[in-house]
């Protein structure tokens, strides 16, 4: 036996412990704390915390389409729009390219102002919509057009 493993049997025996429950104890603690890990990043996000979380690139979904909604912590955004798209839906029909301008939520409604767009007719509008669910990860938004898109975190 090596001079470690008799320094460690002789501490453990004297503290009343055993190795087999040490390794024991010490898997359960990791395992707890990957179970927790693992369970925050699928819980809502309080709605306090809307604005912060919201901030980053999401990839939204509208039917089959997709389209890429940048959120600053500046309160400005970027979107790239394409046919279909959910601020195409709701903006304008058909509307796509660039979108750029100033969002904030209160509660659980996203309200987003276009401030500068390739396209000219939906320049100075404004839509809002309301947050159904908001993971770390997935935001479910429903527009004033009762159509419900899904946003991923973009990686």
């Amino acid at each position: 036996m090596t001079r470690l493993k008799r320094s460690f049997g002789i501490l453990c025996k004297a503290s009343g412990f055993n190795v087999p429950t040490i390794a024991r104890l010490f898997l359960f603690g990791l395992l707890a704390i990957f179970a927790f890990t693992a369970c925050t990043r699928n819980s809502p996000v309080p709605e306090a915390d809307y604005p912060a979380k919201l901030v980053g690139d999401w990839l939204g979904t509208v039917g089959d389409t997709k389209e890429t909604i940048s959120f600053k912590a500046d309160g400005n955004f970027i979107a790239q729009v394409r046919q279909a798209g959910f601020i195409s839906n709701t903006l304008s029909q058909g509307t796509t390219g660039t979108i750029r301008g100033t969002w904030n939520v209160a509660g659980k409604t996203i309200t987003m102002r276009v401030t500068g767009a390739d396209n000219e007719n939906v320049r100075n509008k404004e839509t809002s919509s309301t947050i159904e669910s908001f993971t770390q990860n997935e935001l479910v938004v429903r527009s004033v057009s009762d159509e419900t898109s899904t946003f991923m975190r973009a990686v």
